[in-house]
């Protein structure tokens, strides 16, 4: 068997919000100036360059990309005395679990019937089929144990918040979104369309089946308005959302946090330390308090 190797989504992988979600918020942010001189298109590519920063510095403070994700990691771990084996992924709220696979070394595993797992929001727990270890005396025991030696694990599972963009423009009424990631989505959940006046929220249908990669989510009723392509298509919680604009607002007026101010007509000053900035940064790092990794 070839070595298992750990494959992770980088960092700031997915950006939390599109251009027109930061326009559409009040920040008190010039958005038509960022590169002087230049044109309205050269401005939009430096605020999602901005945008995509302050996303990455989301998942850095948190210790995890809060976009949903298909993740496989290796570790290891050990089975407890009841039967179980319980995995504790790198990134949560887990949503799914693709493959698993034990054994007592990397060359001897085998594979977890995935539809018996229990899926908590950070941990999963899979049964384990033992052998009959009896205790022969007086009094016998057939009950099952499992040795308790450290087992090798492989885990490909989903995780986080489904973020995704639509990838073409749909008609009011519709019960179904193509969307440029499928991951995340899950039966009976619901999701927010930002489209400004006609942003809506919408529920998977019951018999969606989970997938990845681009694709289309069906819907549980149909769509309320007409919606255009690059529409963010999320179901990340408002804050998220919101520490995003904060730490972009931060990004932005850093750049110019100094200034010379006239106090007169025959003195100036050096006026630094932006207080918006800190502010910013505060409720920022605030917001992010919940989804932060604790290990």
């Amino acid at each position: 068997m070839t070595q298992q190797v750990t494959l992770t989504s980088p960092l700031g992988s997915h950006p939390y919000l599109t251009i027109d979600e930061y326009k559409q918020a009040p920040t008190s942010v010039d958005v038509d100036d960022f590169v002087g001189g230049g044109s309205l298109a050269l401005n939009d590519v430096e605020l999602g360059n901005v945008l995509a920063r302050a996303s990455s510095w989301i998942d850095s403070h948190c210790g995890q990309v809060l976009s949903s994700t298909v993740d496989t990691e290796t570790f290891r771990c050990r089975a407890s005395r009841d039967g179980f084996l319980r995995v504790h992924p790198r990134y949560w709220p887990i949503t799914a679990v693709v493959a698993a696979s034990f054994g007592s070394s990397p060359q001897a595993l085998q594979t977890l019937d995935v539809t018996t797992a229990w899926i908590e929001s950070e941990t999963v727990v899979f049964p384990l089929v033992l052998s009959n270890v009896a205790f022969l005396g007086q009094i016998q025991f057939s009950r099952n144990y499992q040795v308790l030696a450290e087992q090798f694990v492989s885990m490909t599972y989903v995780n986080g918040y489904a973020n995704a963009l639509s990838t073409s423009s749909t008609l009011a009424g519709v019960s179904s979104l193509p969307v440029s990631e499928l991951a995340g989505f899950t039966p009976n959940t619901k999701f927010t369309v930002f489209d400004g006046v006609n942003t809506e929220i919408l529920t998977v249908a019951s018999t969606f089946v989970p997938s990845s990669g681009a694709g289309t989510v069906t819907l549980a009723a149909p769509t309320v308005y007409p919606h255009g392509i690059g529409m963010s298509v999320s179901a990340l919680p408002p804050a998220v959302k919101q520490a995003c604009i904060y730490m972009t607002n931060v990004i932005l007026k850093s750049r110019g946090n100094s200034a010379l101010v006239m106090t007169g007509l025959t003195a100036s000053q050096i006026i630094g330390n932006n207080p918006l900035v800190a502010s910013d940064y505060g409720m920022a790092v605030d917001l992010l308090r919940p989804f932060r990794r604790i290990r």
